[in-house]
């Protein structure tokens, strides 16, 4: 049996107690904070790695099926007795997405929230991609995200609603930046932030066969127009992904609009990226599946080409889910 280290680390936040499994020769685990709030699990490579490698822990390094890491980003007081905790991902790998099929190497504890974090793990960091919400008699819970490497090497990381230290909030950043507003049908049921929006009906579709997603989104961010840097508009920025599904790649397309110009180059790969100039409109693209079973697509909506937006300030992007079958 491979031994199991366990580490209670105090900082001056709160004490973060993290178990990890590890073979020999493999990584030890000790948690970090970094800017933003965000709580993670790093590996930290034996001396000898180190020698030959000295590279950032809190970064990518390069490609060849590095590990997945998981993050608590923070908490959100949501005002009505309830709090939503955020949670993200660093992939290790700059350009190499990681799939993790949901089970004994990708689950969430309690069980009931299980099922809700991604099995499709873009390049590099990504802040605040999935949310749970939980009730006030339940503030005291951990939530913890589980992730196992193919040698076997377990991350988890805690999510709680208790340390101020880790608190978030809506507030506008200093130019006046919010999360855009996304939704599918009426923007009455608009979602926002991390947590965002599900489209309540499911798409359906054959292997082969294109499919349009759509996504509408407005930025209700209020700046100064007197200000030399907000001439023109902030533009929306929309990246679709897949997030959850049968592992593979998609193909996508464009079925073009004039409300939208679409940009490459600033995602990654597995994603696709649409610019709204008017920071309003339809994010629209065409999907399409190579092999069947249940897909979630996720969008990202976020206004960060603005001077005060930025994921590393956990602001100011939204996410909507939408769920697609795809027959044979």
């Amino acid at each position: 049996m491979c031994p199991v280290r366990t580490w209670t680390i105090r900082t001056e936040w709160e004490r973060s107690a993290v178990d990890k499994t590890a073979r020999p020769r493999g990584p030890t685990l000790v948690p970090r904070r970094l800017a933003g709030g965000a709580l993670i699990l790093l590996a930290l490579a034996a001396p000898s790695v180190l020698a030959a490698q000295q590279q950032w822990l809190n970064s990518p390094i390069g490609d060849g099926d590095r590990p997945v890491f998981p993050f608590f980003e923070g908490w959100y007081d949501n005002g009505d007795g309830t709090y939503t905790i955020s949670f993200g991902y660093l992939n290790r790998n700059t350009s190499q997405v990681i799939e993790i099929p949901h089970g004994d190497r990708n689950y969430i504890e309690p069980a009931e929230f299980n099922g809700a974090q991604p099995t499709y793990f873009l390049a590099s960091r990504n802040r605040g991609v999935f949310a749970v919400t939980i009730p006030t008699d339940r503030r005291d819970e951990d939530i913890w995200w589980y992730l196992t490497d193919e040698e076997d090497n377990e991350y988890k990381v805690p999510g709680r609603a208790r340390s101020p230290a880790y608190e978030l909030d809506w507030y506008p950043r200093p130019h006046g930046s919010l999360p855009p507003l996304v939704w599918f049908q009426s923007e009455s049921e608009a979602g926002k932030g991390p947590e965002g929006v599900w489209a309540d009906a499911t798409l359906t579709t054959r292997v082969g066969q294109a499919i349009e997603l759509s996504v509408s989104t407005r930025d209700e961010s209020v700046r100064d127009p007197a200000d030399p840097r907000f001439r023109q508009m902030v533009p929306v920025r929309v990246v679709w992904s897949k997030y959850q599904g049968p592992a593979g790649e998609l193909t996508y397309g464009r079925p073009g609009s004039p409300s939208q110009e679409t940009t490459t180059g600033d995602s990654g790969p597995g994603a696709e990226v649409i610019s709204l100039p008017d920071a309003r409109g339809t994010a629209r693209v065409l999907a399409t599946f190579h092999a069947p079973g249940e897909y979630v697509m996720r969008a990202q909506a976020d206004n960060w080409s603005g001077p005060d937006s930025t994921s590393g300030d956990q602001c100011c992007w939204s996410n909507a889910y939408v769920r697609v079958r795809v027959s044979q």
